[in-house]
């Protein structure tokens, strides 16, 4: 029988729930694809047996724990697909699941779990993108206490902070979310969302984050959920940016690296000869690599290029490219202080 996991495992103490044992088919129906716990109908692809077996190990245990915390909210029966391959998600049809990312899976599924349980409380709207910062940084809350018990937890407070100091964590830029992870990268965008949800829980605990899913069922917009769950939306939103910074000032975020990039065009005629001029200021090492970002009249791509040295200067050729073209171009290069790219943002310019 597997062993239960109770909300003690959770990053604060929230009382443990009376939870059924899950039952599990005996491991010799384990073939030919297909498998069933009580709760999940699982697909994957033959030879995979070994992986699934272990990942039938933890399943309902994941599944009665985000069920619990999620008031019951999960469907009583969830298609999974296992893949060999590739990387993890869902579709309308299944949660996908890679066993390529083998002991990384648990956490996963864990936070698929959290969207598919929010969605079935908070409806459409739950994917909205002026909740998506919300929404991400509460699958990564629940998803955490996984990530412990394997011991490799992101650093997210770090990658809060560095968007606190960055500017990006005021209401109507973590709104756009598309756009901020362009900028910053999901991951610390979903980040300062894990810190939202964690000062919430600090504040009115696991019941403000269940009035707040409530909430959003009848909102459009984060700011009036929370009024709406009977929580001061201004009020909130400033304590937990003095908290933000409270954290940022124990970081010296002064010598970041930085990346900036310039347009070149030379030529006469249709076609003309275009580069960017790029520009990588203070970097953390020695040698390192720097990407740039491009999109031609429509189609994108990305390149990585050496570098080395205290500063660098480089001429990047994107080509021979028609008179009328519209072109935009972005350059990132790694910071290890902040476990993040730092970008130069987004630029465009039409070829004249």
């Amino acid at each position: 029988m597997l062993a239960v996991l109770t909300l003690a495992c959770l990053t604060v103490a929230l009382p443990a729930p009376s939870l059924p044992t899950p039952t599990l088919l005996q491991q010799e129906q384990v073939a030919d694809g297909q498998a069933r716990t009580a709760h999940l109908e699982i697909d994957y692809p033959q030879g995979e047996e070994e992986r699934v077996r272990e990942f039938l190990g933890y399943a309902e245990e994941v599944y009665a724990t985000v069920d619990s915390l999620m008031d019951g909210a999960l469907p009583s029966a969830i298609r999974i697909s296992l893949v060999s391959t590739g990387s993890s998600g869902a579709t309308p049809e299944a949660i996908v699941l890679s066993l390529q990312q083998e002991r990384y899976v648990e956490p996963i599924l864990a936070r698929e779990l959290v969207r598919l349980a929010g969605r079935e409380i908070a409806g459409a709207v739950y994917d909205a993108e002026g909740y998506r910062f919300f929404t991400e940084g509460l699958a990564a809350w629940v998803g955490e206490s996984y990530e412990r018990r394997l011991g490799s937890v992101e650093p997210r407070w770090l990658w809060a902070t560095y968007a606190y100091m960055e500017e990006a964590t005021y209401l109507e830029y973590l709104e756009a979310y598309s756009r901020a992870s362009e900028d910053l990268g999901k991951n610390v965008v979903n980040a300062v969302g894990y810190t939202f949800v964690s000062h919430l829980i600090d504040r009115h605990g696991w019941d403000g984050v269940r009035s707040l899913l409530g909430a959003m069922a009848d909102n459009v917009d984060i700011c009036s959920a929370l009024d709406d769950a009977g929580f001061d939306c201004p009020g909130l939103w400033r304590s937990w940016q003095a908290v933000l910074e409270t954290e940022a000032a124990k970081h010296d975020f002064s010598m970041l690296p930085e990346a900036f990039a310039d347009l070149r065009v030379s030529g006469e005629g249709e076609l003309r000869e275009v580069s960017l001029r790029v520009f990588i200021r203070n970097p953390e090492t020695t040698s390192y690599l720097f990407f740039v970002s491009y999109v031609i009249d429509g189609e994108r791509a990305e390149e990585s290029y050496p570098a080395d040295g205290s500063d660098f200067e480089a001429l990047v050729p994107l080509g021979r490219i028609p008179v009328g073209t519209k072109v935009l171009w972005q350059v990132a290069v790694w910071s290890r202080t902040v476990q993040a790219w730092r970008k130069s943002g987004w630029q465009d310019r039409i070829i004249r």
